[in-house]
């Protein structure tokens, strides 16, 4: 069995070579990418002969579709998406080759879902969005729906809430690190209008103006609307959902940072990508100009988590998962480890929804958290992994 790991090389995708290598049963990996010098040495750095470098455009879907058909199922972690994703899952249809991805845009995941019907002709399962968020919160939303007799909404969030402000003696620290496509992503979610989905229908709406409350399994604070790709997947397939959206939490210089660079992209003064490097600049100015003493916010709550409500044995109630524990590598970590599950089901055979899917479509979500725990460090108890709160509504 082969996997063509696009964007192999980064910093997404080095985690999902690795934790794929692990498994004894993959008989080789491509990596993937246009950066000839990364490529190089991180395929060195692996020290076997079941990884080789292969040099891509992912812009050339000609190329990409006689690369992919050299492997069995095909990841990527090639950003932005908003630029390449859609064009890598065409080229996988036309490859006809099993494929998923850790999108996390809105609008291509859109573009993506309208090529349903071509890729089940293809007779391919091309999974979309199967990273941390989305990815790990779309199933989390999954399993809360599973435990209702009728879902009326849902929501995804992530970051930290509550807390206090920190106050000038306690400086936000550096990003390490080059510019990071994620940080370029980031500043695409809070500019432009963003889409949520309310009584039934699509709206769209400013990024990070509108807040919500939100209950964690360790506390409630209050989160932003902000642009990702759950609130387009999760009412097209969880039945019955009126209401859907994802929230961001973040500390109050963050968010006005975010804001303020947001507004000027969309008056056109700057790109995303000029925005992503005048961030930390901008959080720092900010920082410096609030008040000593920080306002405080109750407790701080966060990470990820995946809630829905509706109704239970005649009453109203809400189901709320957070991820208890991480496997090692931060963002790459628990982004690029569901990625590399993926591709393991997709190879096994477990994972054989054709179309273009989104992990709560076609993923048990319970079976799927047991293996993710076993990359998690330290390893939690079985069944632990996750962290649940009901709230009674009526």
């Amino acid at each position: 069995m082969k996997v063509v790991a696009l964007g192999g090389s980064g910093d997404m995708g080095q985690v999902a070579v690795r934790t794929l290598l692990q498994n004894e049963a993959i008989d080789h990996v491509i990596v993937a990418d246009n950066d000839t010098q990364r490529l190089k040495s991180f395929v060195e750095s692996l020290a076997t002969e079941r990884a080789s470098a292969r040099v891509v455009d992912v812009a050339n879907e000609t190329g990409l579709v006689d690369l992919m058909r050299q492997g069995d199922v095909v990841i990527n972690t090639t950003g932005p998406f908003y630029r390449y994703g859609v064009g890598v899952v065409r080229a996988a249809i036309e490859a006809q080759r099993n494929y998923a991805d850790i999108n996390d845009d809105w609008k291509p995941t859109e573009d993506m879902l309208a090529l349903d019907e071509r890729a089940k002709a293809a007779g391919i399962s091309a999974v979309v969005g199967i990273g941390a968020s989305p990815g790990l919160t779309n199933l989390l939303v999954r399993h809360a729906a599973n435990q209702l007799d009728r879902v009326d909404a849902v929501h995804t969030a992530w970051g930290l809430g509550g807390g206090s402000s920190p106050s000038p003696r306690e400086a936000p620290q550096e990003i390490p690190g080059r510019l990071a496509a994620a940080t370029v992503h980031f500043l695409h979610c809070a500019s432009g209008k963003i889409p949520t989905f309310r009584d039934g229908k699509f709206v769209y709406i400013t990024p990070l103006e509108e807040t919500e409350e939100v209950t964690w399994p360790i506390g409630r604070a209050r989160f932003y609307h902000i642009g990702h790709a759950e609130p387009v997947t999760l009412p097209r397939f969880i039945k019955g959902v009126k209401h859907a959206c994802n929230l961001f939490g973040g500390e109050t210089v963050l968010v006005a940072a975010l804001r303020g660079l947001g507004r000027r992209i969309n008056n056109g003064e700057i790109t995303a990508s000029e925005a992503a490097g005048m961030l930390m600049g901008e959080v720092m100015r900010r920082f410096q100009e609030q008040p000593e003493v920080a306002e405080e916010e109750g407790p701080r709550v966060g990470g990820l988590l995946g809630s829905a409500e509706g109704v239970k044995s005649g009453k109203r109630v809400r189901y709320g998962y957070s991820i208890a524990a991480a496997p090692e590598g931060g963002m790459g970590g628990v982004t690029s480890v569901p990625l590399a599950i993926a591709a393991e089901m997709l190879l096994e055979g477990t994972l054989n929804t054709r179309g273009v899917v989104p992990p709560e479509a076609c993923i048990d979500p319970i079976p799927f958290f047991e293996r993710y725990r076993k990359y998690c460090v330290p390893i939690p108890e079985e069944g632990k992994v996750i962290l649940e709160v009901v709230e009674e509504l009526d």
